[in-house]
C-alpha cells in the first residue's frame, strides 16, 4: 500500500482539527460566543471521525485485497446429495 494514501488522511485530519483550533482562536478573542463556537466545532469533529473510519475502512480493504494474490487457496472438491447416502 502507497504510503500516500495514510499521509492524506493525517494532513485531512490535521486540517480538520485545525478549523477547530482557529474557532477556539477566535472564541478567546471574544469574536465569536462560546456557544456558537461549540456548535461549530462538532460540524468538524464528526466529518474528521466519519472520514477516517470510513477511510481507514477502505485502505484496509485494499491492503486485504493486495495480499489475497499471494494466498494459495486450496480447491474444496464438490458435494453431492449423494455423498451422505454413501457414507
Amino acid at each position: 500500500m502507497k504510503p500516500v494514501f495514510y499521509e492524506r488522511l493525517f494532513h485531512l485530519n490535521q486540517c480538520l482539527e485545525q478549523v477547530c483550533d482557529i474557532l477556539d482562536l477566535y472564541e478567546l478573542d471574544g469574536v465569536v460566543h462560546p456557544i456558537y463556537a461549540a456548535a461549530r466545532k462538532q460540524a468538524p469533529q464528526d466529518l474528521r471521525a466519519d472520514l477516517s473510519h470510513i477511510l481507514t475502512g477502505l485502505l484496509h480493504q485494499r491492503e486485504l485485497e493486495a495480499c489475497v494474490p499471494s494466498v494459495q487457496i486450496k480447491p474444496v472438491p464438490e458435494r453431492t446429495g449423494d455423498d451422505e447416502f454413501n457414507a
